[in-house]
């Protein structure tokens, strides 16, 4: 599914972001990426949706190496890689059922599939009652379900999420941690950046940890700290 082949990536001002990374995520995968901050946890994941390109070696996603892709084969990549923010970055003028809805426009998806797939994801996420309303009138926990229904409703092969529970207080993580785990358990593989030593320690899921660009851990059924 996700394959990095020794890759390294150095920023313009000189920056070290990764150092002879290898890593193999294979379909349906749940990983955590755990680290300090700078240790690479955004890069890599810039690098997986080709929002950077790595400075030597090679990252293969879905069996294609994505420093080749023609131009036009980018947004091809994009609607198979579904991710979602700590700052939700929703649209504020929209409601909840349009800012999912616009995820699926913007891939041209025929209007009644839209409203098939729409109801179908709020659904899931557990907010079907709040499909009229806008951002600013939902909680930080109801913003990441939308942000998190927006990301899945395309059906993407693969979801990142970095730092999703950055805002939100232990209850509600925990909430969109169950819901990250069932959308896994659906068929779509979750590589999750984090700080939360609680919700690593308590999943007990793969844990990849950085440090100054290198993996200098990868455990199946890990904790956060060695």
């Amino acid at each position: 599914m996700i394959q990095f082949h020794k890759v390294s990536k150095v920023y313009p001002n000189g920056a070290l972001a990764l150092l002879k990374v290898d890593l193999h995520i294979p379909p349906v995968d749940f990983v955590f990426l755990v680290g300090p901050s700078g240790a690479g946890k955004s890069t890599l994941m810039k690098l997986i949706i080709r929002q950077e390109l790595p400075s030597e070696g090679q990252v293969v996603v879905n069996g294609k190496n994505v420093a080749r892709l023609r131009k036009s084969e980018i947004p091809l990549l994009r609607r198979k890689v579904g991710v979602i923010f700590q700052d939700f970055k929703l649209l504020p003028d929209r409601t909840v059922w349009e800012n999912v809805a616009f995820a699926l426009e913007v891939a041209e998806v025929s209007p009644r599939e839209i409203r098939k797939r729409v109801p179908a994801i709020l659904q899931l996420v557990g907010l079907e009652h709040k499909a009229s309303a806008l951002p600013g009138e939902l909680s930080g926990g109801e913003q990441q379900r939308v942000s998190l229904a927006r990301a899945v409703v395309h059906n993407p092969l693969v979801l990142l999420a970095d730092e999703p529970t950055g805002n939100l207080d232990p209850a509600t993580s925990l909430e969109i941690m169950e819901l990250l785990e069932r959308i896994n358990l659906r068929g779509t593989t979750v590589v999750m950046a984090t700080h939360n030593r609680e919700i690593v320690d308590r999943m007990k899921k793969r844990v990849v940890a950085l440090e100054g660009g290198r993996v200098v851990r990868d455990e199946q059924k890990g904790r956060y700290g060695r």
